[in-house]
């Protein structure tokens, strides 16, 4: 790796009050086991964001499709923000081109004459990030109540939600350091916290990993139940020192509570 890269992680190393001072009795290895400890999370945040992404996919195209059609998403009456719709749909349009590389958006150019497709096609092309915004701008509070629904989260929780865990998503797809890093988003305060997660979230810091990584959690649970990779984060999380813990906002024993304890680790 470049030395600009691994200045980000030697960082964390210095002296509180001197720049560039690294902290005595600090060696390259444990600089570099915070590095390869990052890089592991990456993996299990992208975990996770394949739960989440799939599930969202699902949820918009089923209940906007059942409510208006299936090329209902296209009307600009179901949404708040007209220049947001418009901006989105633009950029949808630029994926959905004839000459996109997709093998299913070539054949639907070749047998039908329509310029876009069913939801269920749309969806398909849409990164987290833009599903986000799409769900975000719906104007009927029933429909994205219904979504939300889906996860166990109230609509303003999980709008405020996709837009933290889009953020987290693209740093760990794009290999940048996430495991103490702060965003100048700051998620949303829960009113009625769900009961598997009071515990859990209780004190958290809104712009903290700690509280997008265990609302990602919580909804894992809610929309992929089989899925192992909350456990296998947690015990990820339980190799790491105890200061980068602190530093990640998570608890002491967090590992005992409720939301993070595999179902095969709880006695009946």
């Amino acid at each position: 790796m470049s030395y600009y890269r691994l200045a980000g992680y030697l960082w964390w190393f210095y002296e509180d009050d001197q720049w560039e001072v690294v902290r005595p009795g600090t060696s390259l290895a444990d600089v570099l086991e915070l590095y390869a400890f990052d890089a592991k999370l990456r993996t299990h945040v992208l975990r996770f964001s394949h739960s989440i992404e799939i599930w969202l996919r699902a949820a918009f195209t089923n209940h906007i499709a059942e409510r208006h059609g299936s090329m209902g998403y296209l009307d600009p009456k179901i949404y708040a923000n007209n220049d947001a719709f418009i901006r989105d749909l633009a950029k949808f349009d630029e994926m959905f081109g004839a000459d996109s590389p997709e093998r299913f958006v070539v054949a639907f150019h070749e047998k039908y004459n329509n310029r876009r497709p069913p939801i269920w096609m749309a969806t398909e092309l849409m990164s987290l990030g833009q599903l986000s915004k799409w769900y975000g701008n719906l104007r009927e509070d029933s429909l994205r109540k219904a979504i939300a629904a889906e996860a166990g989260l109230n609509q303003h929780v999980l709008t405020s939600f996709l837009r933290l865990f889009t953020v987290l998503r693209n740093g760990a797809a794009h290999h940048s350091r996430i495991w103490n890093r702060q965003t100048a988003l700051r998620g949303v305060r829960i009113r009625n916290v769900p009961a598997l997660l009071q515990s859990a979230l209780k004190g958290a810091d809104e712009s903290s990993i700690h509280y997008v990584l265990t609302i990602a959690a919580y909804i894992v649970q809610k929309v992929d139940p089989t899925s192992e990779s909350i456990a296998d984060l947690r015990m990820h999380l339980l190799t790491a020192k105890e200061e980068w813990l602190v530093e990640m906002d998570f608890p002491e024993q967090f590992q005992s509570d409720l939301l993070w304890t595999p179902r095969s680790d709880t006695t009946l």
